[in-house]
């Protein structure tokens, strides 16, 4: 019976690649794509718990944070997040309004409304978010949500 290095040796001696690698011709496959992310909300804790997850988080990369509705609204131009995670009961500019706003861009991100408010879900829906959730939720299922909405 051949052993393990037996089986190296003599596919590699066959002009083959041995398993775990690749032939010099052929391109390293590319990483997998990365969802870049935007987090908006006006509670400091809250924003950094999730800028903390989405670090950690395979897959997805925080490119931004920020805890107002006309902050998010540029760093969304500038950045170009596929994903914004927005919390709608902000002060001044609701989450609601940005997530409108946002919805009347040429390339609009896929907004994930947050909120203790069914109420304000169903505005944030009507405004055009793709996911909402209970500021409750756990983690895993936030990071779900996320990937659920970035899908083409």
């Amino acid at each position: 019976m051949p052993t393990i290095g037996s089986c190296l040796t003599s596919t590699a001696a066959a002009g083959r690649a041995a398993p775990g690698s690749r032939p010099a011709d052929v391109p390293e496959p590319e990483p997998p794509e990365t969802i870049p992310v935007l987090v908006v909300d006006d509670h400091p804790g809250f924003r950094r718990a999730l800028e903390r997850a989405l670090a950690r988080a395979p897959g997805l990369r925080l490119v931004g944070s920020t805890s107002n509705g006309e902050e998010a609204l540029r760093m969304s131009a500038q950045l170009h997040p596929r994903v914004v995670v927005m919390d709608l009961a902000m002060p001044g500019m609701t989450g609601v309004d940005v997530t409108r706003r946002l919805m009347a861009g040429r390339e609009p991100p896929a907004v994930v409304a947050l909120s203790g408010s069914r109420e304000l879900m169903r505005d944030a829906v009507a405004a055009g978010a793709r996911g909402t959730l209970l500021k409750e939720a756990d983690l895993t299922e936030l990071l779900a949500t996320i990937r659920l909405v970035a899908a083409p």
